[in-house]
């Protein structure tokens, strides 16, 4: 079949050849002209050349009806379908409108185990789908990865799965543009550091996100970036997470500790929580935030030459934060009204007593003031939490 369409304005012309005698059963050939009358198509017309009117409500063959529907289009006379297709074929159901569209049958959760399942944490994470786990052995790995959204990346426990830098100056996860991924069980260690562009605590002075290598790094300039960062070591890194513009994430119950630069938001312009840390030693900063609503309670912040610095656009909420021999337990970029004042809302100068923090025993000691610190008695500093996990 083909068709011939009149471009004038109230007349569309068809001419149909015979359809196939198994479809119309009996169906005789004919010519019929399709006038529309108005701008709501109401009036559409069939009109066998050389016979009587008939209107689209007449009782007559539903092929013609259907030539009618497809010269005339919608209400506007703009759409138009295929002749023989629509008087031969069954149309599909329309959603109606406003309808929602049927949802795909919902799919079970998968943990893909790395060796077992695939060879390299890249792979499985390749293969993962939103919502799966991607299980990493106990063990020492020096990969590179790129998380995507909605993957758990868990490892088999902190003392026992390592992911070692090698001293190279690379990020090991890199979550770019990756939103609700979760990091959990590793002990991060050894990444290092190229750049002379380095993050003092006058916060003025650092460079954009990219400048630096770090053991976990995101950026959020592209897209919605967000991840759960838990029950990790970060140890002996030039830096151990670097957040860059909207690059969000809750960081909770990890251990830094002998790091350069344990956590630094970088111009974040945006909201995090920092919570539940242990921040031990860490050379240089323990913590900076660069324009960021951050929240930072519960932590214990010590050993540094700058505990925590950050800029009076900070609007976070710090609290219940404890200090211990740091050269500079605060820091703040300008000569305004401080922010954080010890000795208020739970921040306090306090020795934690560890039972061994140096050899890595963050146990606390039966005497510590932590457990009848304001504010700190409920919260476990011990980190027993870092226990093992199994898939």
């Amino acid at each position: 079949m083909r068709r011939v369409q009149d471009t004038t304005h109230s007349l569309r012309t068809l001419r149909v050849q015979r359809p196939r005698a198994s479809d119309l059963r009996g169906a005789i050939p004919l010519r019929i002209r399709v006038t529309l009358r108005g701008a709501t198509g109401a009036d559409c017309l069939v009109t066998p050349l050389g016979g009587e009117t008939m209107s689209w409500k007449h009782p007559g063959s539903l092929t013609l009806l259907t030539l009618c529907l497809a010269a005339c289009g919608s209400p506007t006379g703009n759409e138009s379908l295929d002749a023989e297709g629509a008087a031969l074929d069954t149309p599909d159901v329309q959603q109606p409108a406003g309808a929602a569209p049927e949802q795909p049958e919902p799919r079970e959760p998968r943990t893909l185990v790395v060796p077992k399942h695939y060879d390299t944490i890249q792979a499985a994470i390749d293969a993962a789908q939103h919502g799966d786990t991607v299980y990493v052995a106990p063990g020492v790995y020096s990969e590179h990865v790129v998380l995507k959204s909605g993957i758990r990346l868990i490892g088999a426990g902190a003392p026992i799965t390592l992911w070692d830098g090698l001293g190279e100056p690379f990020n090991l996860i890199d979550y770019s543009g990756a939103s609700d991924v979760e990091i959990s069980g590793f002990t991060f260690r050894n990444v290092g550091s190229d750049t002379w562009c380095t993050m003092t605590s006058d916060l003025d002075r650092w460079c954009g996100g990219n400048w630096y290598a770090s053991a976990i790094f995101a950026d959020g300039h592209d897209a919605t970036t967000s991840a759960l960062v838990t029950n990790n070591i970060f140890e002996g890194n030039g830096t151990g997470v670097l957040l860059y513009f909207h690059a969000l994430a809750d960081v909770r119950r990890n251990l830094f500790w002998r790091n350069d630069y344990a956590l630094a938001f970088n111009h974040l312009q945006d909201a995090a929580v920092v919570e539940e840390n242990i921040f031990w030693k860490n050379t240089s900063l323990a913590l900076g935030v660069q324009a960021g609503q951050v929240d930072i309670r519960r932590n214990v912040i010590a050993g540094s030459a700058v505990g925590l610095s950050h800029m009076y656009v900070q609007t976070g909420d710090i609290r219940c934060n404890v200090f211990f021999q740091n050269d500079q337990h605060v820091a703040e970029t300008h000569a305004v009204p401080p922010r954080v004042v010890l000795g208020e809302n739970g921040n306090v100068v306090l020795e934690p007593l560890f039972r061994d923090a140096d050899a890595g025993d963050f146990r606390l000691r039966p005497d510590s003031p932590l457990k009848l610190a304001d504010c700190l008695g409920d919260v476990d500093v011990t980190f027993e939490g870092l226990g093992l996990v199994a898939p």
